[in-house]
C-alpha cells in the first residue's frame, strides 16, 4: 500500500499515524470531496440540551452523508445512575483500535495496584576489587516499559559508585522476563518496521523507535539517503526511494524483503527534490540488542571500560549466583500509565499486557497476560461474547469490543478508589498526547478525557464527560469503515463528543449531580 508520509501532531500510533509523523493510506479522490460536518461559528454560544435535544442532535450527526456505509457504535451513560442517555449499536462489536488501551490499563491497575515498580538488576559472580570487574556482568530485565537513556546512565553510576571502572568479561543482557513472539498476534507485516511496532522484550529502551531523516538528493531521478539521528541498530532495511519532481508529495511504502517481513524490508517510493528531509520513526532491532548498543555507549561515556563484548545470553546460559548486585527500580504503573496512554506507546501496552501475566499469571507472555485480561473484565461483569483481545495496544485488528463494554469497564474504574489515577492518565485536550488541541472554544475542551484509536478506517474516543449539570457521563464512540478521509472523521468523533458536554438534566430536587466519595449505581 503506498503511503503518504508528512508531518503533524500526534495521534494514535498505527498505520494511519503515529507521533510526530503520519503515515495515512492515501484516500480516494471521491472521499477527499467528502466535507467535514459543518461546526457553528465559535461567537456562537452553545445551548445546554437536556435529554431529548441530546438524542436529537447525536441522531442528526450520525446520519452524515460520510457515514452511510459506516459501521458506527455509541454508548453513553451517566456514571453515577448507570442511566442510558444514548445508544447506537451499543451491542455491536467493533474494531477499537488503541481505544484497546484501555482494557490493559485498567486491568494492569486493578491487579498491580498503582505503586507497582519493575525492577532491572544488574549483578556479577564477582565483587569489584581494584575497580576492576571480574567475570561477566548480567543486566537482568524484569520488563520495565520506561527504562530510558536516563536508566542507563543511573545504572552505570551505579557501577561507578561501586568503584568500577573496568569489566573484565562481556555485558550480557538476559531479556527472557517476557516470552516470544515480541509482536501481537494480528500485526500486520506492514506495521513491523515501523517504531510504533518495534515489539517488546523483558529487557528493552524507551522509547522504542529510531528516528531517522529521508533526504532528497540533488536532482529528480536521484537516490534519496536515509539518516539515522539515533545510534543503534533497526531492523534490516534496503533503502529504494528516488526523488521527485519539486512539490510532489512524499510517498513510500514498505515491502518484505525476502517474504519474511519481520527479517527486514524494502523502502521504496519517492521524496520531493525541494524537501529539506522527510522524519521517519523505524522500529528497533530486537529490543534487548538494541539496549545494549545504547549501554555500550553509556558506559563508555561514563569512563567504564569493558574488555569483552555485550551479548545476550547463549543456549542454556542462566545468570549466575550474585556476588555483587544491584538494582534500579522504575516509576510507579500511576505515572507509566500516563506515559503510556498519553501518547498511545503501543510497546508499553504491550510490556504491561506481558507483566500482567509475569506477576498475576505463570508467564511473562502475551497469551497469560490475556487470560489474567479476561478473567478480570468476567467480574467486572463484561461478557466473554463482547470482545475479541489479541493484544494489548491495538495495533491488531482482531481486537474487537462492543461500546457497551468499553462503557462498563469505564464505570467499574470509576467506583474504584484508584480512579483518580486512572483519569489523570488519560489523554485531555489541554494536555500533551493524542487529544491535544482538540475541542477548541467548546466546554467539552475542559470537560473530556478520554482515550483515541486509530487505524485506516477505524477511529475511537471512550472516555469521560463532564456534563453541563456537573454529571459525568461515560461513552464510548466507535468508527469503522467511514467514508470520509480520517481527519473528518476525527472532527465528526469530536463534534459528537462535544454534544455531550452540553448535556444538562432537568434540574430536579433530590437529584444526585455530585459524585459521592464511593459513587453508586451498577456497572
Amino acid at each position: 500500500m503506498a503511503v503518504l508520509l508528512t508531518s503533524g501532531p500526534g495521534r494514535s500510533p498505527g498505520r494511519a499515524a503515529l507521533l510526530g509523523i503520519l503515515l495515512l493510506a492515501a484516500a480516494a479522490p471521491a472521499s477527499a470531496q467528502t466535507p467535514a460536518p459543518a461546526r457553528p461559528p465559535a461567537a456562537t454560544p452553545p445551548a445546554p440540551l437536556d435529554r431529548a435535544g441530546l438524542a436529537r442532535r447525536l441522531r442528526s450527526l450520525l446520519a452524515e452523508p460520510g457515514l452511510v456505509h459506516a459501521h458506527v457504535g455509541l454508548a453513553v451513560r451517566v456514571a453515577e445512575t448507570g442511566e442510558t442517555l444514548f445508544s447506537r449499536n451499543g451491542e455491536k462489536r467493533f474494531t477499537t483500535a488503541s481505544t484497546t488501551k484501555l482494557v490493559v490499563a485498567s486491568v494492569g491497575l486493578a491487579r498491580l495496584g498503582a505503586g507497582h515498580r519493575w525492577a532491572t538488576r544488574m549483578l556479577s559472580a564477582a565483587a569489584p576489587r581494584r575497580g576492576r570487574l571480574a567475570g561477566d556482568l548480567w543486566l537482568v530485565g524484569g520488563g520495565d516499559p520506561s527504562l530510558d537513556d536516563e536508566g542507563l546512565r543511573r545504572l552505570a553510576g551505579r557501577l561507578r559508585g561501586a568503584g568500577v571502572r573496568r569489566i573484565a568479561g562481556d555485558v550480557v543482557g538476559d531479556g527472557r522476563y517476557f516470552q516470544p513472539p515480541r509482536w501481537g498476534e494480528g500485526w500486520m507485516w506492514g506495521d513491523l518496521v515501523g517504531g510504533w511496532a518495534s515489539g517488546v522484550g523483558g529487557l528493552e529502551l524507551h522509547p522504542a523507535r529510531v528516528r531517522a531523516l529521508l533526504r532528497p538528493g540533488a536532482q529528480p531521478g536521484d537516490s534519496a539517503t536515509l539518516e539515522l539521528l539515533d545510534p543503534g541498530p533497526t531492523l534490516p532495511l534496503v533503502v529504494q526511494v528516488r526523488t521527485g519532481a519539486p512539490g510532489s508529495a512524499a510517498r513510500v511504502r514498505f515491502l518484505p524483503a525476502d517474504g519474511t517481513p519481520p527479517s527486514g524490508a524494502i523502502l521504496r517510493g519517492w521524496v520531493p527534490a525541494d524537501a529539506d528531509s522527510v522524519p521517519l520513526y523505524l522500529a528497533t532491532a530486537p529490543p534487548t540488542r538494541y539496549l545494549l548498543v545504547r549501554f555500550a555507549t553509556v558506559l563508555a561515556d561514563s569512563g567504564i571500560r569493558v574488555d569483552g563484548g555485550f551479548r545476550e545470553p547463549r543456549a542454556g546460559e542462566r545468570p549466575p549466583a550474585a556476588a555483587w548486585a544491584d538494582t534500579l527500580r522504575s516509576d510507579s504503573l500511576g505515572a507509566v500509565l500516563s506515559e503510556m496512554l498519553h501518547p498511545s506507546d503501543n510497546t508499553m501496552a504491550e510490556s504491561l499486557l506481558r507483566t500482567l501475566g509475569a506477576v498475576e499469571g505463570r508467564a511473562g507472555s502475551d497469551e497469560e497476560g490475556l487470560r489474567i485480561e479476561s478473567e478480570t473484565l468476567s467480574g467486572w461483569g463484561i461478557e466473554p461474547s463482547s470482545y475479541e483481545l489479541t493484544d494489548g495496544s491495538g495495533l491488531s485488528r482482531y481486537d474487537e469490543l462492543t461500546p457497551d463494554a468499553l462503557v462498563r469497564l469505564l464505570r467499574t474504574m470509576w467506583r474504584r478508589p484508584d480512579f483518580g489515577v486512572f483519569r489523570s492518565a488519560l489523554p485531555a485536550p489541554r494536555e500533551e498526547g493524542t487529544l491535544h488541541g482538540r475541542f477548541e472554544g467548546v466546554p467539552a475542551r475542559a470537560a473530556v478525557r478520554a482515550k483515541t484509536g486509530s487505524l485506516d478506517s477505524v477511529r475511537g474516543l471512550a472516555g469521560y464527560v463532564t456534563a453541563g449539570d456537573g454529571e459525568t457521563l461515560v461513552f464510548a464512540l466507535l468508527l469503522n469503515g467511514y467514508g470520509v478521509p480520517g481527519d473528518a472523521a476525527e472532527e465528526l468523533r469530536d463534534l459528537l463528543v462535544e454534544q455531550l458536554a452540553l448535556y444538562r438534566r432537568p434540574v430536579v430536587p433530590g437529584w444526585p449531580t455530585v459524585r459521592d466519595s464511593a459513587g453508586s449505581g451498577a456497572p
